[in-house]
């Protein structure tokens, strides 16, 4: 299938941001899953559904406004009826593996119905999408982005879709490069990788806090923990009243050089 990059997934410099990389992934699986007989409407007519696990991406080079992307998508893994890896290419662009687990009417993880897991029927391949390796370095913890979903962002199962926990990680580190003086729309994606626990849900007080853990030559490699803060206001909520929502390794470089590394 073919898709091209809207307006509003483009930054200053008409470039794709990473999160809307992932509603594009989200979007064709969801196309997928229509083409293969079950579109959202019949998840809805059974309660059922799958809610996203683990992503894992990797940036070949920045897209552009309009650009027109083919797409390929498939079920590399279908585990116990409970877990299914979907690999999704975005040609020259981005390779993405994301693990979906079933849930059941009651919203809890549930094996999937035949006829559901007799539609997707795997494709196996050489394992899920991994990460560049790097190298690690003396550990530095960036400061708090502090916010709140809010309702109008939520989307059809009533939580923070996925792709928004990528756009909270680059804007922590937006507003980091802000403060030290570096252009924050200079950041180029290089990988992420996000597993999630929670979800995040409109009026939540959320903490993203980010430590840059290593480097990937030019680039820096940050741990982002997401959480739900409980027991006092937002920005002073003590560690162990925040409940874990994600973490992520989410991987940056810069138009300027190693500007994500020092």
């Amino acid at each position: 299938m073919f898709l091209r990059i809207p307006r509003h997934a483009c930054t200053p410099r008409d470039t794709c941001r990473a999160g809307d990389l992932w509603r594009l992934v989200q979007e064709v699986a969801v196309r997928d899953s229509a083409e293969r007989g079950w579109p959202p409407s019949r998840y809805r007519a059974r309660g059922t559904g799958f809610v996203v696990r683990e992503i894992r991406g990797v940036h070949h080079r920045e897209a552009g406004y309009d650009e027109t992307i083919e797409a390929s998508t498939w079920v590399a893994e279908l585990r116990r009826g409970l877990v299914l890896r979907r690999e999704t290419r975005l040609a020259g662009v981005m390779s993405a593996s994301v693990d979906w687990v079933h849930i059941g009417p009651d919203g809890g993880i549930a094996r999937a119905p035949e006829d559901l897991t007799s539609a997707f029927q795997p494709m196996p391949d050489a394992g899920p999408l991994a990460l560049p390796g790097w190298e690690a370095t003396e550990p530095v913890a960036l400061p708090p982005f502090l916010l709140r979903p809010w309702w109008t962002e939520m989307d059809p199962l009533g939580h923070t879709n996925h792709p928004r926990y990528v756009d909270w990680a680059d804007e922590a580190l937006a507003v980091w490069l802000a403060a030290r003086g570096v252009d924050p729309l200079g950041v180029v994606p290089v990988a992420e990788q996000v597993r999630y626990l929670s979800a995040a849900r409109a009026g939540d007080a959320v903490r993203v806090a980010a430590t840059r853990i290593g480097r990937v030559g030019d680039a820096g490699v940050f741990r982002v923990e997401v959480a739900r803060l409980e027991g006092g206001p937002l920005p002073h909520a003590p560690r162990e009243h925040a409940q874990e929502i994600c973490t992520m390794t989410v991987i940056r470089g810069h138009l300027e050089g190693d500007r994500m590394c020092r």
